[in-house]
């Protein structure tokens, strides 16, 4: 799993927190992921789906993150964080944690 640290400084990105944005269509985000489902090297996972078309406010930019399992630290660019859009752990195995997921900016549309 997935910890994420909010970024400290000034973003230059075009997405800010409030910002309200809607999350594209499941076929406008396949066309920008890869063969492994991602888009540089951020998967876009099952839980996601279901926010597909619907509209939030950005909660917050993610410049890094430690992943768990390893304890290293990880960059990030064009990813925020979505008010309520969170994992709801069907697609694994029944998690109950409510991690939140990150979007690549290129999955949303500012509104």
């Amino acid at each position: 799993m997935l910890m994420a640290i909010a970024a400290r400084k000034k973003s230059i990105e075009h997405l800010r927190r409030g910002d309200a944005v809607e999350v594209l269509s499941e076929d406008e985000i396949a066309a920008t992921l890869g063969k492994n489902g991602s888009l540089e090297g951020l998967p876009f996972t099952p839980e996601m789906c279901k926010y597909c078309g619907h509209k939030f406010r950005v909660s917050n930019r993610v410049d890094k993150l430690i992943i768990e399992a390893t304890g290293r630290m990880r960059r990030l660019r064009n990813t925020v964080i979505l008010e309520g859009a969170t994992c709801d752990g069907k697609a694994h195995g029944g998690c109950m944690r409510t991690c939140f997921l990150l979007w690549k900016e290129s999955w949303l549309r500012k509104i």
